[in-house]
Protein backbone atom coordinates (compact mmCIF):
# COMPACT_ATOMS: atom_id res chain seq x y z
CA UNK A 1 0.00 0.00 0.00
CA UNK A 2 2.77 2.06 0.95
CA UNK A 3 4.47 1.49 -2.46
CA UNK A 4 0.97 2.55 -4.34
CA UNK A 5 0.78 5.84 -2.42
CA UNK A 6 4.64 6.86 -3.36
CA UNK A 7 4.20 5.95 -7.12
CA UNK A 8 0.81 7.50 -7.12
CA UNK A 9 2.36 10.93 -5.81
CA UNK A 10 5.45 10.46 -8.39
CA UNK A 11 3.01 10.51 -10.70
CA UNK A 12 1.14 13.22 -9.78
CA UNK A 13 4.10 14.98 -9.67
CA UNK A 14 5.33 14.22 -13.19
CA UNK A 15 1.73 15.02 -14.09
CA UNK A 16 1.88 18.39 -13.43
CA UNK A 17 5.81 19.00 -14.66
CA UNK A 18 4.18 17.67 -18.14
CA UNK A 19 1.88 20.47 -18.23
CA UNK A 20 4.55 23.36 -16.56
CA UNK A 21 6.92 21.93 -19.59
CA UNK A 22 4.11 22.72 -22.30
CA UNK A 23 2.37 25.67 -20.46
CA UNK A 24 5.61 27.52 -20.52
CA UNK A 25 7.06 26.35 -23.61
CA UNK A 26 9.99 24.28 -22.53
CA UNK A 27 12.42 22.65 -25.26
CA UNK A 28 10.44 20.21 -27.13
CA UNK A 29 12.95 17.26 -26.56
CA UNK A 30 12.65 18.10 -22.93
CA UNK A 31 8.76 17.95 -23.21
CA UNK A 32 8.51 14.88 -25.08
CA UNK A 33 10.44 13.09 -22.73
CA UNK A 34 7.97 13.96 -19.60
CA UNK A 35 5.30 12.78 -21.94
CA UNK A 36 6.82 9.59 -22.51
CA UNK A 37 7.31 8.94 -18.64
CA UNK A 38 4.15 10.36 -18.35
CA UNK A 39 2.77 7.23 -20.45
CA UNK A 40 4.73 4.60 -19.51
CA UNK A 41 4.15 5.46 -15.49
CA UNK A 42 0.25 5.44 -16.73
CA UNK A 43 0.74 2.09 -17.75
CA UNK A 44 2.07 0.92 -15.44
CA UNK A 45 -0.58 1.94 -12.66
CA UNK A 46 -3.15 0.40 -15.38
CA UNK A 47 -1.65 -2.68 -15.55
CA UNK A 48 -2.16 -3.00 -11.60
CA UNK A 49 -5.69 -3.73 -12.84
CA UNK A 50 -7.59 -6.64 -14.05
CA UNK A 51 -7.87 -6.71 -17.55
CA UNK A 52 -7.61 -9.40 -20.69
CA UNK A 53 -4.60 -10.54 -20.71
CA UNK A 54 -2.60 -12.38 -23.13
CA UNK A 55 0.76 -14.00 -21.87
CA UNK A 56 4.04 -15.10 -24.07
CA UNK A 57 6.29 -17.20 -22.45
CA UNK A 58 9.98 -17.46 -24.70
CA UNK A 59 12.97 -18.82 -24.36
CA UNK A 60 16.49 -16.52 -24.26
CA UNK A 61 17.35 -18.48 -26.84
CA UNK A 62 14.57 -18.02 -29.35
CA UNK A 63 13.96 -14.05 -28.04
CA UNK A 64 17.28 -13.53 -29.28
CA UNK A 65 16.04 -14.43 -32.58
CA UNK A 66 14.03 -11.34 -32.26
CA UNK A 67 16.61 -9.07 -31.32
CA UNK A 68 18.28 -9.99 -33.79
CA UNK A 69 15.67 -9.03 -36.99
CA UNK A 70 15.16 -5.94 -34.83
CA UNK A 71 18.64 -4.93 -34.34
CA UNK A 72 19.00 -5.51 -38.34
CA UNK A 73 16.04 -3.25 -39.30
CA UNK A 74 17.15 -0.15 -36.80
CA UNK A 75 20.42 -0.76 -38.78
CA UNK A 76 18.46 -0.20 -42.04
CA UNK A 77 15.95 2.00 -40.98
CA UNK A 78 13.41 -0.51 -41.99
CA UNK A 79 12.22 -4.32 -41.73
CA UNK A 80 11.76 -6.51 -44.84
CA UNK A 81 10.12 -10.03 -45.43
CA UNK A 82 13.48 -11.70 -45.79
CA UNK A 83 14.71 -10.37 -42.68
CA UNK A 84 12.40 -11.92 -40.63
CA UNK A 85 12.53 -14.77 -38.28
CA UNK A 86 10.06 -17.13 -36.40
CA UNK A 87 10.74 -17.75 -32.65
CA UNK A 88 9.24 -20.53 -31.27
CA UNK A 89 7.00 -19.27 -27.82
CA UNK A 90 3.86 -20.36 -25.47
CA UNK A 91 1.04 -18.27 -25.51
CA UNK A 92 -1.98 -18.39 -22.80
CA UNK A 93 -5.03 -17.02 -23.01
CA UNK A 94 -7.27 -17.61 -19.63
CA UNK A 95 -4.22 -20.34 -18.80
CA UNK A 96 -5.13 -21.84 -21.83
CA UNK A 97 -2.00 -22.55 -23.57
CA UNK A 98 -0.69 -23.09 -27.34
CA UNK A 99 2.17 -23.17 -29.33
CA UNK A 100 3.00 -20.67 -30.95
CA UNK A 101 5.38 -18.98 -33.59
CA UNK A 102 6.05 -15.22 -33.72
CA UNK A 103 7.89 -13.03 -34.88
CA UNK A 104 8.56 -8.63 -35.83
CA UNK A 105 5.61 -6.56 -37.99
CA UNK A 106 5.87 -3.58 -39.52
CA UNK A 107 7.79 -1.93 -41.84
CA UNK A 108 8.95 1.08 -40.49
CA UNK A 109 10.38 2.09 -37.14
CA UNK A 110 7.15 2.75 -35.26
CA UNK A 111 6.28 -0.67 -34.86
CA UNK A 112 9.87 -1.69 -33.11
CA UNK A 113 12.19 1.24 -32.47
CA UNK A 114 10.83 1.40 -28.88
CA UNK A 115 12.65 -0.85 -26.53
CA UNK A 116 9.86 -2.64 -25.38
CA UNK A 117 6.86 -1.93 -26.99
CA UNK A 118 7.25 -4.33 -30.64
CA UNK A 119 4.49 -5.30 -32.99
CA UNK A 120 4.17 -8.73 -33.74
CA UNK A 121 2.73 -11.37 -36.25
CA UNK A 122 1.66 -14.89 -34.46
CA UNK A 123 0.60 -18.12 -35.87
CA UNK A 124 -1.20 -20.66 -33.53
CA UNK A 125 0.50 -24.48 -34.39
CA UNK A 126 -2.06 -26.93 -35.70
CA UNK A 127 -1.38 -28.55 -32.65
CA UNK A 128 -3.07 -25.72 -30.53
CA UNK A 129 -6.50 -24.10 -30.09
CA UNK A 130 -6.84 -21.17 -32.26
CA UNK A 131 -7.46 -17.56 -30.50
CA UNK A 132 -10.58 -16.11 -31.07
CA UNK A 133 -11.07 -18.66 -33.94
CA UNK A 134 -8.12 -17.56 -35.90
CA UNK A 135 -4.66 -19.23 -36.23
CA UNK A 136 -2.91 -15.99 -37.53
CA UNK A 137 -3.19 -12.62 -36.48
CA UNK A 138 -1.47 -9.46 -35.02
CA UNK A 139 -0.53 -8.09 -31.79
CA UNK A 140 0.36 -4.22 -32.05
CA UNK A 141 0.25 -1.20 -30.03
CA UNK A 142 -2.34 0.97 -30.10
CA UNK A 143 -0.15 3.98 -31.09
CA UNK A 144 0.78 2.29 -34.55
CA UNK A 145 -2.65 1.95 -35.56
CA UNK A 146 -4.50 5.18 -35.37
CA UNK A 147 -5.97 4.28 -31.50
CA UNK A 148 -9.14 3.72 -31.57
CA UNK A 149 -9.95 4.52 -34.73
CA UNK A 150 -8.85 0.98 -36.25
CA UNK A 151 -11.40 -0.67 -33.88
CA UNK A 152 -14.16 1.83 -35.05
CA UNK A 153 -13.16 1.00 -38.67
CA UNK A 154 -13.48 -2.68 -37.93
CA UNK A 155 -16.92 -2.19 -36.55
CA UNK A 156 -18.10 0.30 -39.52
CA UNK A 157 -16.84 -2.98 -41.62
CA UNK A 158 -18.64 -5.58 -39.77
CA UNK A 159 -21.86 -2.98 -39.78
CA UNK A 160 -21.67 -2.84 -43.57
CA UNK A 161 -21.52 -6.70 -44.24
CA UNK A 162 -17.58 -6.37 -45.36
CA UNK A 163 -15.11 -8.04 -44.67
CA UNK A 164 -13.44 -7.34 -41.12
CA UNK A 165 -10.42 -8.28 -39.40
CA UNK A 166 -11.54 -7.45 -36.24
CA UNK A 167 -9.99 -5.86 -33.08
CA UNK A 168 -9.65 -6.75 -29.56
CA UNK A 169 -7.38 -5.38 -26.52
CA UNK A 170 -5.66 -7.25 -24.58
CA UNK A 171 -2.80 -6.81 -21.85
CA UNK A 172 0.40 -8.47 -23.69
CA UNK A 173 2.64 -9.95 -20.78
CA UNK A 174 5.89 -11.02 -22.42
CA UNK A 175 7.89 -13.19 -20.04
CA UNK A 176 6.64 -11.74 -16.85
CA UNK A 177 6.88 -7.97 -17.99
CA UNK A 178 3.34 -6.49 -18.84
CA UNK A 179 3.89 -4.70 -21.99
CA UNK A 180 0.36 -2.48 -21.68
CA UNK A 181 -2.08 -2.60 -23.69
CA UNK A 182 -1.89 -4.46 -27.60
CA UNK A 183 -4.40 -4.37 -30.27
CA UNK A 184 -5.38 -8.13 -31.25
CA UNK A 185 -6.69 -7.77 -35.60
CA UNK A 186 -6.61 -11.09 -37.65
CA UNK A 187 -4.52 -11.70 -40.47
CA UNK A 188 -5.44 -12.25 -43.93
CA UNK A 189 -6.51 -15.90 -44.05
CA UNK A 190 -8.76 -18.48 -44.67
CA UNK A 191 -9.69 -18.36 -40.82
CA UNK A 192 -10.87 -14.84 -41.91
CA UNK A 193 -12.86 -15.59 -44.42
CA UNK A 194 -14.56 -18.34 -42.80
CA UNK A 195 -15.62 -15.64 -39.64
CA UNK A 196 -16.99 -13.46 -42.68
CA UNK A 197 -18.65 -16.17 -43.90
CA UNK A 198 -17.47 -15.83 -47.23
CA UNK A 199 -16.93 -18.87 -49.21
CA UNK A 200 -12.88 -20.46 -49.97
CA UNK A 201 -11.33 -18.32 -52.04
CA UNK A 202 -7.70 -16.84 -53.41
CA UNK A 203 -6.59 -13.34 -51.85
CA UNK A 204 -3.70 -11.98 -53.87
CA UNK A 205 -2.14 -8.42 -53.19
CA UNK A 206 0.79 -5.70 -54.35
CA UNK A 207 4.59 -7.10 -53.09
CA UNK A 208 5.89 -4.25 -51.67
CA UNK A 209 9.92 -5.85 -52.17
CA UNK A 210 10.31 -3.94 -55.29
CA UNK A 211 9.39 -0.54 -53.32
CA UNK A 212 11.26 -1.39 -50.24
CA UNK A 213 14.38 -2.46 -51.82
CA UNK A 214 13.93 0.95 -54.14
CA UNK A 215 13.55 2.72 -51.31
CA UNK A 216 17.14 1.69 -49.69
CA UNK A 217 18.99 1.83 -52.87
CA UNK A 218 17.67 5.95 -52.99
CA UNK A 219 18.27 6.45 -49.56
CA UNK A 220 22.24 4.80 -49.81
CA UNK A 221 22.56 7.16 -52.94
CA UNK A 222 21.44 10.59 -50.93
CA UNK A 223 23.54 9.58 -48.53
CA UNK A 224 26.78 9.13 -51.17
CA UNK A 225 25.80 12.66 -52.89
CA UNK A 226 23.15 12.02 -55.56
CA UNK A 227 19.84 12.77 -55.40
CA UNK A 228 17.59 9.63 -55.44
CA UNK A 229 17.66 7.21 -58.34
CA UNK A 230 16.95 7.11 -61.91
CA UNK A 231 15.08 3.49 -60.76
CA UNK A 232 13.14 5.00 -58.15
CA UNK A 233 9.59 4.51 -56.62
CA UNK A 234 7.72 6.87 -58.39
CA UNK A 235 6.11 4.44 -60.44
CA UNK A 236 6.33 1.35 -58.61
CA UNK A 237 2.66 0.71 -58.82
CA UNK A 238 2.81 -0.13 -62.83
CA UNK A 239 6.31 -2.70 -61.50
CA UNK A 240 4.98 -4.41 -58.44
CA UNK A 241 4.28 -8.45 -58.61
CA UNK A 242 0.83 -9.12 -58.05
CA UNK A 243 0.90 -12.91 -56.14
CA UNK A 244 -1.10 -14.46 -53.69
CA UNK A 245 -1.48 -14.46 -49.95
CA UNK A 246 -0.52 -17.50 -48.27
CA UNK A 247 -1.71 -20.05 -51.32
CA UNK A 248 -0.90 -23.81 -50.46
CA UNK A 249 0.54 -25.94 -52.91
CA UNK A 250 -2.35 -28.28 -52.18
CA UNK A 251 -4.50 -25.96 -54.03
CA UNK A 252 -2.32 -26.90 -57.26
CA UNK A 253 -4.56 -28.57 -59.30
CA UNK A 254 -7.60 -27.46 -58.01
CA UNK A 255 -10.94 -24.71 -58.47
CA UNK A 256 -8.95 -22.49 -56.07
CA UNK A 257 -6.02 -22.48 -58.93
CA UNK A 258 -8.27 -21.75 -61.44
CA UNK A 259 -9.62 -18.74 -59.57
CA UNK A 260 -6.17 -17.62 -58.58
CA UNK A 261 -5.51 -17.35 -62.13
CA UNK A 262 -8.18 -15.47 -62.72
CA UNK A 263 -7.84 -13.16 -60.05
CA UNK A 264 -4.05 -12.13 -61.29
CA UNK A 265 -5.91 -11.55 -64.33
CA UNK A 266 -8.51 -9.50 -63.50
CA UNK A 267 -6.27 -7.32 -61.02
CA UNK A 268 -3.50 -6.97 -63.62
CA UNK A 269 -5.72 -5.83 -66.90
CA UNK A 270 -7.44 -3.22 -64.48
CA UNK A 271 -3.86 -1.81 -63.89
CA UNK A 272 -2.95 -1.79 -67.70
CA UNK A 273 -6.38 0.17 -68.31
CA UNK A 274 -7.95 -3.02 -70.04
CA UNK A 275 -10.80 -3.40 -67.49
CA UNK A 276 -12.49 -0.58 -66.14
CA UNK A 277 -12.98 -0.88 -61.79
CA UNK A 278 -16.73 -1.99 -62.68
CA UNK A 279 -15.33 -4.83 -64.49
CA UNK A 280 -12.70 -6.55 -61.64
CA UNK A 281 -14.27 -5.13 -58.26
CA UNK A 282 -17.31 -5.24 -56.46
CA UNK A 283 -18.06 -1.75 -56.78
CA UNK A 284 -20.75 -0.98 -54.17
CA UNK A 285 -18.28 -3.02 -51.62
CA UNK A 286 -15.27 -0.87 -52.80
CA UNK A 287 -17.42 2.08 -52.97
CA UNK A 288 -18.38 1.62 -49.15
CA UNK A 289 -14.57 1.25 -47.52
CA UNK A 290 -13.81 3.79 -49.21
CA UNK A 291 -16.15 5.91 -47.89
CA UNK A 292 -15.82 4.86 -44.72
CA UNK A 293 -11.91 5.61 -44.39
CA UNK A 294 -12.71 8.99 -45.66
CA UNK A 295 -15.57 9.40 -43.27
CA UNK A 296 -12.94 8.50 -40.24
CA UNK A 297 -9.98 10.86 -41.76
CA UNK A 298 -7.80 8.32 -43.32
CA UNK A 299 -5.01 10.26 -44.92
CA UNK A 300 -5.01 7.98 -48.02
CA UNK A 301 -6.07 4.56 -49.70
CA UNK A 302 -2.73 2.70 -50.27
CA UNK A 303 -3.03 0.38 -52.78
CA UNK A 304 0.34 -1.52 -50.31
CA UNK A 305 -1.68 -1.74 -47.37
CA UNK A 306 -4.66 -3.87 -49.20
CA UNK A 307 -5.49 -7.39 -50.01
CA UNK A 308 -8.13 -8.24 -53.04
CA UNK A 309 -10.50 -11.49 -51.98
CA UNK A 310 -11.77 -13.33 -55.42
CA UNK A 311 -15.40 -14.51 -54.46
CA UNK A 312 -15.77 -17.26 -56.35
CA UNK A 313 -19.30 -16.71 -56.95
CA UNK A 314 -19.39 -13.15 -58.30
CA UNK A 315 -15.85 -13.79 -60.26
CA UNK A 316 -15.20 -10.20 -58.65
CA UNK A 317 -12.39 -8.83 -56.54
CA UNK A 318 -13.45 -7.72 -53.18
CA UNK A 319 -11.26 -5.41 -51.13
CA UNK A 320 -9.90 -6.29 -47.57
CA UNK A 321 -8.68 -2.80 -46.00
CA UNK A 322 -6.79 -2.14 -42.77
CA UNK A 323 -4.44 0.23 -41.52
CA UNK A 324 -6.88 3.68 -41.10
CA UNK A 325 -4.04 5.73 -41.35
CA UNK A 326 -5.84 8.50 -39.39
CA UNK A 327 -4.01 11.48 -38.94
CA UNK A 328 -4.04 12.06 -34.69
CA UNK A 329 -3.17 15.23 -34.67
CA UNK A 330 -6.02 16.20 -36.95
CA UNK A 331 -3.63 18.95 -38.67
CA UNK A 332 -5.69 19.46 -41.43
CA UNK A 333 -5.19 23.44 -41.59
CA UNK A 334 -1.52 22.29 -42.41
CA UNK A 335 -2.75 19.71 -45.23
CA UNK A 336 -6.09 18.75 -46.21
CA UNK A 337 -6.23 14.84 -47.75
CA UNK A 338 -8.71 14.71 -50.34
CA UNK A 339 -7.74 11.52 -51.87
CA UNK A 340 -11.73 10.54 -51.35
CA UNK A 341 -12.75 13.05 -54.10
CA UNK A 342 -9.93 12.61 -56.38
CA UNK A 343 -6.09 12.04 -56.59
CA UNK A 344 -5.13 15.72 -56.96
CA UNK A 345 -3.70 16.26 -53.97
CA UNK A 346 -0.75 13.90 -52.90
CA UNK A 347 1.66 14.94 -50.19
CA UNK A 348 5.34 16.59 -51.80
CA UNK A 349 7.39 13.71 -49.94
CA UNK A 350 5.43 10.92 -50.75
CA UNK A 351 5.09 8.53 -53.71
CA UNK A 352 3.11 9.99 -56.81
CA UNK A 353 2.83 6.27 -57.39
CA UNK A 354 -0.35 6.33 -55.13
CA UNK A 355 -1.97 8.37 -57.39
CA UNK A 356 -2.01 6.17 -60.09
CA UNK A 357 -4.46 3.70 -58.39
CA UNK A 358 -7.00 6.33 -57.86
CA UNK A 359 -6.93 7.13 -61.22
CA UNK A 360 -7.87 4.39 -62.48
CA UNK A 361 -10.30 3.65 -60.08
CA UNK A 362 -12.20 6.71 -60.28
CA UNK A 363 -11.85 6.67 -64.21
CA UNK A 364 -14.93 4.73 -64.13
CA UNK A 365 -17.96 6.58 -64.28
CA UNK A 366 -19.91 4.07 -62.92
CA UNK A 367 -17.97 3.63 -59.98
CA UNK A 368 -17.33 6.85 -59.06
CA UNK A 369 -21.25 7.21 -59.31
CA UNK A 370 -21.64 4.79 -57.18
CA UNK A 371 -18.90 5.74 -54.81
CA UNK A 372 -20.34 8.91 -54.57
CA UNK A 373 -23.63 8.17 -53.52
CA UNK A 374 -22.10 5.64 -50.73
CA UNK A 375 -19.83 8.60 -49.37
CA UNK A 376 -22.85 10.93 -49.70
CA UNK A 377 -25.13 8.34 -47.34
CA UNK A 378 -22.50 7.20 -44.78
CA UNK A 379 -20.95 10.45 -44.11
CA UNK A 380 -24.93 11.84 -42.69
CA UNK A 381 -24.86 12.50 -39.50
CA UNK A 382 -26.62 10.07 -38.34
CA UNK A 383 -24.93 7.21 -39.66
CA UNK A 384 -21.94 8.01 -37.85
CA UNK A 385 -23.84 8.67 -34.82
CA UNK A 386 -25.98 5.49 -34.52
CA UNK A 387 -22.39 4.10 -35.30
CA UNK A 388 -20.96 5.26 -32.40
CA UNK A 389 -24.31 3.93 -30.47
CA UNK A 390 -24.71 0.75 -31.00
CA UNK A 391 -21.20 0.65 -30.24
CA UNK A 392 -21.06 2.54 -27.53
CA UNK A 393 -20.37 0.20 -24.23
CA UNK A 394 -17.30 -1.94 -26.22
CA UNK A 395 -15.66 1.77 -27.20
CA UNK A 396 -16.34 3.26 -23.83
CA UNK A 397 -14.54 0.39 -22.48
CA UNK A 398 -11.46 0.51 -25.12
CA UNK A 399 -11.44 4.59 -24.50
CA UNK A 400 -10.60 3.98 -20.54
CA UNK A 401 -7.85 1.43 -21.96
CA UNK A 402 -6.57 3.80 -24.13
CA UNK A 403 -6.40 6.65 -22.52
CA UNK A 404 -4.67 5.09 -19.41
CA UNK A 405 -2.04 3.86 -21.10
CA UNK A 406 -1.59 7.12 -23.22
CA UNK A 407 -2.95 9.90 -21.54
CA UNK A 408 -0.59 12.68 -23.05
CA UNK A 409 -1.73 11.31 -26.88
CA UNK A 410 -5.00 12.20 -28.57
CA UNK A 411 -6.99 9.22 -28.78
CA UNK A 412 -10.44 9.60 -30.41
CA UNK A 413 -12.15 13.31 -31.40
CA UNK A 414 -16.12 13.18 -31.67
CA UNK A 415 -15.66 16.50 -32.54
CA UNK A 416 -13.53 15.55 -35.29
CA UNK A 417 -15.72 12.98 -36.73
CA UNK A 418 -18.19 15.71 -36.72
CA UNK A 419 -15.37 17.94 -38.61
CA UNK A 420 -14.54 15.14 -41.64
CA UNK A 421 -18.58 14.71 -42.09
CA UNK A 422 -18.92 18.51 -42.57
CA UNK A 423 -16.16 18.52 -45.09
CA UNK A 424 -17.26 16.19 -47.41
CA UNK A 425 -20.75 16.96 -47.40
CA UNK A 426 -19.21 20.19 -48.58
CA UNK A 427 -17.82 18.95 -51.37
CA UNK A 428 -20.57 16.79 -52.05
CA UNK A 429 -23.07 20.19 -52.36
CA UNK A 430 -20.55 23.07 -54.09
CA UNK A 431 -22.44 26.47 -54.14
CA UNK A 432 -21.81 26.80 -57.98
CA UNK A 433 -21.58 23.59 -60.09
CA UNK A 434 -20.94 25.43 -63.72
CA UNK A 435 -20.96 28.24 -66.07
CA UNK A 436 -22.50 28.21 -69.44
CA UNK A 437 -21.85 30.58 -71.99
CA UNK A 438 -23.76 30.84 -75.71
CA UNK A 439 -21.34 30.20 -78.77
CA UNK A 440 -23.98 29.95 -81.33
CA UNK A 441 -27.34 28.53 -83.14
CA UNK A 442 -27.28 26.93 -86.43
CA UNK A 443 -30.10 24.82 -88.38
CA UNK A 444 -31.87 23.59 -84.81
CA UNK A 445 -28.38 22.63 -82.99
CA UNK A 446 -27.03 25.07 -80.17
CA UNK A 447 -23.79 25.17 -79.09
CA UNK A 448 -22.33 26.32 -75.74
CA UNK A 449 -19.00 26.52 -73.69
CA UNK A 450 -19.58 24.60 -70.27
CA UNK A 451 -17.14 25.11 -67.56
CA UNK A 452 -17.02 22.72 -64.46
CA UNK A 453 -16.44 24.90 -61.49
CA UNK A 454 -15.54 22.37 -58.55
CA UNK A 455 -14.37 19.06 -58.03
CA UNK A 456 -16.97 16.41 -58.54
CA UNK A 457 -17.91 15.23 -62.27
CA UNK A 458 -20.90 16.79 -63.57
CA UNK A 459 -23.24 15.16 -65.93
CA UNK A 460 -25.63 17.48 -68.48
CA UNK A 461 -28.76 16.49 -68.71
CA UNK A 462 -30.27 18.92 -71.02
CA UNK A 463 -31.94 22.60 -71.80
CA UNK A 464 -34.89 24.00 -70.02
CA UNK A 465 -36.59 26.45 -71.86
CA UNK A 466 -38.62 29.38 -70.44
CA UNK A 467 -41.62 27.71 -70.85
CA UNK A 468 -40.87 24.83 -68.81
CA UNK A 469 -40.14 22.74 -72.01
CA UNK A 470 -37.30 20.54 -71.40
CA UNK A 471 -35.14 18.95 -74.26
CA UNK A 472 -32.94 16.28 -73.19
CA UNK A 473 -30.04 15.24 -74.46
CA UNK A 474 -30.21 11.45 -75.87
CA UNK A 475 -26.85 11.06 -74.27
CA UNK A 476 -25.56 12.54 -71.01
CA UNK A 477 -22.78 14.33 -71.14
CA UNK A 478 -20.01 13.85 -68.61
CA UNK A 479 -17.85 16.90 -67.68
CA UNK A 480 -14.28 16.11 -65.50
CA UNK A 481 -14.09 17.86 -62.04
CA UNK A 482 -11.64 20.98 -61.38
CA UNK A 483 -8.52 20.16 -60.77
CA UNK A 484 -7.49 22.64 -57.41
CA UNK A 485 -5.43 25.71 -58.32
CA UNK A 486 -6.15 25.62 -61.84
CA UNK A 487 -7.85 26.94 -64.73
CA UNK A 488 -11.35 25.45 -65.24
CA UNK A 489 -11.60 23.65 -68.70
CA UNK A 490 -13.69 24.99 -71.51
CA UNK A 491 -16.17 22.08 -73.28
CA UNK A 492 -18.32 22.75 -76.10
CA UNK A 493 -21.77 20.69 -75.90
CA UNK A 494 -24.29 20.41 -78.45
CA UNK A 495 -27.93 20.65 -77.71
CA UNK A 496 -30.74 19.32 -80.77
CA UNK A 497 -33.24 22.34 -80.15
CA UNK A 498 -36.11 20.16 -82.45
CA UNK A 499 -36.37 23.60 -84.52
CA UNK A 500 -37.30 25.98 -81.43
CA UNK A 501 -37.01 29.51 -81.77
CA UNK A 502 -36.38 29.73 -77.82
CA UNK A 503 -32.19 28.17 -78.58
CA UNK A 504 -31.85 31.68 -81.07
CA UNK A 505 -29.42 34.39 -79.42
CA UNK A 506 -31.90 36.67 -78.10
CA UNK A 507 -33.69 34.46 -75.66
CA UNK A 508 -30.91 32.17 -74.52
CA UNK A 509 -30.69 34.49 -71.98
CA UNK A 510 -34.37 33.28 -70.59
CA UNK A 511 -33.44 29.27 -70.61
CA UNK A 512 -31.47 27.06 -68.30
CA UNK A 513 -28.74 24.17 -68.63
CA UNK A 514 -30.00 21.04 -66.72
CA UNK A 515 -27.15 19.03 -64.85
CA UNK A 516 -26.65 16.72 -62.36
CA UNK A 517 -23.48 16.51 -59.87
CA UNK A 518 -22.61 12.92 -60.25
CA UNK A 519 -24.20 11.18 -58.21
CA UNK A 520 -27.07 13.59 -57.17
CA UNK A 521 -30.50 12.81 -57.72
CA UNK A 522 -32.19 16.24 -57.56
CA UNK A 523 -31.02 17.80 -60.67
CA UNK A 524 -29.71 21.49 -61.10
CA UNK A 525 -29.88 24.12 -63.10
CA UNK A 526 -27.17 26.82 -64.58
CA UNK A 527 -28.21 29.97 -66.61
CA UNK A 528 -26.66 30.36 -69.88
CA UNK A 529 -24.99 33.47 -70.11
CA UNK A 530 -25.74 35.05 -73.97
CA UNK A 531 -22.06 36.90 -74.24
CA UNK A 532 -20.27 35.26 -76.71
CA UNK A 533 -17.06 32.96 -75.09
CA UNK A 534 -14.65 31.01 -77.48
CA UNK A 535 -11.50 29.55 -76.04
CA UNK A 536 -8.82 30.15 -78.33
Amino acid sequence: MKNFIKYTFLLIFIFFLGILTERFQIDNKISNNFKNIIDISSRFFYSLKSNEKLEIIIDEKEYNRLLQTRKLALKKGILQEDMQKWAAAKLKDKNIPRNIKIRLKGVFPDHWSDDKRWSFKVKVMSDSKPLNGLNRFNLQTPETSSFIYEWLLMKALEKEKLISLGVKYYDLIINGSNRGAYMFQGGISKEILKLNNKIKGPIIGFNKDLFLDEMLNSRKLNEQGATGSLNGIEDNFWRAKIEPVQFSNENIGTNQEIYLKKSINLLESFRNGVKKTSEVFDINKLAKIMALRALLGSSEFDYRDIKFYFNPETSLLEVITKESHVDLNHNFKDHYFSWWIDSSYIKPHRPSNKKFFLDLLYNDYNFYQTYLFELNKLSKKKYYENLIKENKKELDKYLKIQKNNYPTKKVFSHNQLEINRIRIQDFLNPIQGINAYFLEYDQSILKLNISNLQRLPIEILGLELQNGYKIFLKNSIFIPGKKPQSPVKNNVIKIDCLFKEDCKKLLISNQKIMFKILSQKKPKKANISMFYFKSE
